[in-house]
């Protein structure tokens, strides 16, 4: 059973309407506004702060065993230097 061009045209707008909907938007520009702001909000609010701490402490320590486990490749640049 094949839809017909009306049957595909309803659905269209069926769907055009349920992510309009749930994003509360029209276009992906005013959802990343939306999304930017609502972010820069909560940050204010303090909402984000211990998680950005926690993903900042997990950047640093992995950044530092790498710079720790890969010395023998950057400690001998900075001797003859």
């Amino acid at each position: 059973m094949a839809l017909t061009n009306s049957d595909i045209k309803d659905i269209e707008v069926i769907v055009r309407k349920e992510v309009k909907d749930f994003l509360g938007q029209n276009t992906i520009k005013q959802y990343e506004d939306r999304l930017l702001d609502t972010i820069s909000k909560e940050i204010r609010d303090g909402k984000l702060e211990g998680d950005v701490k926690d993903i900042i402490i997990k950047v640093f320590r992995e950044f530092y065993y790498q710079m720790w486990a890969n010395r023998g490749q950057w400690e001998p640049r900075l001797k003859n230097a």
